[in-house]
């Protein structure tokens, strides 16, 4: 067996030997080091494993510290003048290295291989001898054609302990496609499934979402309501692959859940937070234009919502994610993250459209009446996402809430400038969403089109807030100001981006500027479209709320919001007479105040 093995220590440009240090486990070229070897198999010289010549910390590297293991495996890429880089296996790009007096890490960082990437092989020392069980199982993974085959035979025969050294090191080499097989053993075989989630204990998808997932195909049981730790916070904080390699366990899940048959056709996804006044509405529309379903995420909710969110996932209309964020976050990418790549239910639906609460999907009366045509006509021409442009709803010169439907109270709009987009995708092929475009699984690219059915883009993952405008068939009926008083009430809760979840409602000066240019009828259009949906949303809202607990958390909310108007109204105007905005805005925002006291 030992003449199957390439084994070589690295030196770099530099003259330096590359080693892990002693202290932290990060590689490194310094005096201070630990030496390290390159191993691989002769079957495959492209796939290398770093190990310590002697008892080591546990390896990472800069930009790659997802998981940290005695063994660590990089892609062995050839470089000029007969040298080799290392590229991370999940990304692309290669591991670093400064001069030796500036004394700093290795860094996987560098999208390119130039001279600072680029390794010389040397003769590992004589004595050196790897351990017996490592060679049987690189010889056992790799040489058989490190494939989802091979690693899964190796799984089930290993004994703990060594799985827990190098199945990560393994995973790390699967591609995508070998991922997607070994997701299918690891959903269809129990015992597999149990073996990896155990040498895995420091990755929470291996040992959350893949179980969870599993355990859910079985009966497929749809479930109301979902409450997460403070635990799960580091979610709205991570890299899901944007800017450096996404996590192992995310790309292994979102390979997996790509194998799920939907058996169910569209529904939204939403974020929400103090807007309960609209949930009715919002809920009722949705279920009139024919989506299935509505997953609802939230976090600390300080107007009555809560309980007008209970009452509609007790009774099936919703489910209710409540992502109960305790630390400072990115509130948001928490709430997109649980429902991508955490939850299995929302895999049942084929169509994920992602909004907010002010945010309301319109299709085209003329043409369509409900959303299942339309999305069945975007999959027929091939579509794995859809963008639908902004229409940015005016405040019509209203300046106080009513309790009438959003969508019978504000007839105007901005002109048709924004380029903004919101998407549905195919739920299965996305384990992650920004807020306007999916996140595609690890290493997939998919066909976007407008919704007129034009083509738009078929790129990997990249945030695309903008799309080519187009309010042809279908679009999303943006009322992001509103009236006056409901704009000052969404300028008093912190945004979902990030910040601290705990933060108390305190009006901040935001968009006023924008807020003042649009208020009234002189920079702005009528927009009509959606009143010939008004009888069909008014009695859908009726039938809401012949139901006793949902009419009474509806009526809950919508009193806090009459008790708590007031005060903030006092503190919005002189919070934005003593902020940043020119005269003319201050101006202008004045005169509305004014207008506002008088009525």
């Amino acid at each position: 067996m030992a003449d199957n093995f390439l084994i070589h220590t690295l030196r770099t440009v530099h003259k330096s030997l590359v080693g892990v240090c002693s202290h932290t486990g990060m590689l490194q070229a310094s005096p201070d080091i630990i030496p390290i070897v390159l191993i691989r198999h002769s079957s495959r010289p492209d796939l290398g494993f770093l190990m310590g010549t002697t008892d080591s910390p546990l390896l990472s590297c800069e930009n790659d510290k997802d998981l940290r293991r005695p063994l660590l495996s990089y892609r062995v890429v050839p470089a000029k003048s007969g040298k080799i880089a290392l590229r991370n296996p999940l990304w692309e790009h290669y591991i670093s290295v400064p001069p030796i007096q500036h004394n700093k890490p290795m860094v996987c960082d560098r999208p390119y291989v130039a001279e600072w990437e680029s390794f010389i092989l040397e003769d590992a020392p004589s004595d050196l001898i790897l351990p017996l069980k490592l060679r049987e199982a690189i010889q056992e993974v790799v040489s058989e054609g490190m494939n989802a085959i091979s690693l899964k035979k190796w799984c089930l025969s290993s004994d703990s302990i060594n799985m827990n050294k190098w199945l990560v090191a393994f995973l790390r080499l699967l591609t995508r496609d070998g991922m997607e097989h070994f997701g299918k053993f690891l959903l269809e075989n129990s015992v597999l499934r149990e073996r990896v989630r155990l040498a895995v204990p420091d990755d929470y998808w291996i040992n959350t979402a893949l179980p969870e997932l599993a355990n859910w195909k079985e009966d497929r049981r749809p479930i109301k309501s979902f409450r997460f730790s403070v635990t799960t916070d580091f979610l709205g904080r991570i890299d899901y692959g944007e800017r450096t390699a996404p996590p192992l366990g995310l790309a292994l899940t979102g390979q997996t859940r790509r194998l799920i048959e939907p058996n169910k056709r569209a529904c939204i996804l939403a974020t929400a937070r103090d807007e309960g006044i609209y949930l009715l509405e919002w809920v009722a529309w949705h279920r009139m234009i024919g989506f299935d379903h509505i997953f609802i995420c939230s976090n600390n909710n300080t107007d009555g919502s809560n309980e007008l969110l209970s009452a509609l996932s007790h009774h099936g209309f919703i489910t209710w994610i409540d992502t109960n964020p305790q630390s400072y976050t990115r509130i948001q990418r928490k709430a997109y993250a649980i429902a991508g790549s955490v939850i299995p239910q929302i895999l049942d639906y084929r169509w994920t459209l992602v909004i907010d609460l002010d945010e309301m999907l319109a299709i085209d009366h003329n043409y369509y009446k409900n959303v299942s045509t339309f999305f069945d006509l975007q999959e027929a021409r091939g579509a794995d996402a859809v963008t639908f442009s902004w229409a940015m709803m005016a405040p019509d010169s209203q300046l106080r809430h009513h309790d009438a439907p959003m969508a019978a109270r504000f007839l105007r709009r901005e002109p048709p400038k924004n380029e903004l987009v919101k998407t549905a995708f195919q739920t299965r092929l996305a384990p992650f969403a920004h807020a306007h475009n999916p996140h595609w699984a690890w290493q997939r690219s998919f066909r976007t089109l407008d919704a007129s059915g034009s083509l738009l883009h078929t790129e990997k993952s990249e945030i695309q807030a903008h799309g080519r405008k187009s309010e042809n068939n279908a679009w999303i009926a943006h009322y992001f100001h509103k009236s006056l008083e409901e704009f000052v009430w969404k300028c008093s809760r912190p945004r979902g981006g990030s910040g601290d979840p705990r933060s108390a409602r305190q009006f901040t000066a935001r968009f006023v500027d924008v807020f003042t240019e649009f208020f009234d009828e002189e920079n702005t259009l009528p927009d009509r479209r959606l009143e010939p949906f008004m009888p069909a949303l008014e009695e859908e809202m009726r039938r809401l709320r012949l139901i006793p607990d949902i009419r009474i958390a509806d009526e809950n909310v919508r009193k806090k919001f009459r008790d708590e108007i007031s005060d903030l109204m006092e503190q919005a105007h002189g919070s934005v007479m003593n902020s940043h905005y020119d005269d003319v805005v201050k101006e202008k925002w004045n005169n509305i105040i004014m207008k506002y006291k008088k009525n």
